[in-house]
């Protein structure tokens, strides 16, 4: 079971970092570095992906109090 939450969680974040850098990187990059606009951009998509379940949670919890 452990190994299965394991692989779950490579896929996931392989995943985020692929759609993190599809949506952040410039098309037209022609240096190795990434540009400053780029970091910040890369930084807050993946920190997006780390806050989602905290905001879902709230929402649930929220939800549940009002029933």
């Amino acid at each position: 079971m452990d190994r299965l939450a394991m692989e779950g969680n490579a896929e996931m974040l392989a995943t985020m970092m692929s759609i993190c850098r599809d949506k952040t990187l410039k098309k037209s990059h022609t240096s190795a570095d990434l540009s400053a606009d780029e970091k910040k951009q890369f930084g807050n998509c993946i920190m997006k992906f780390f806050e989602s379940p905290n905001h879902i949670l709230s929402s649930l919890n929220a939800a549940q109090g009002n029933q």
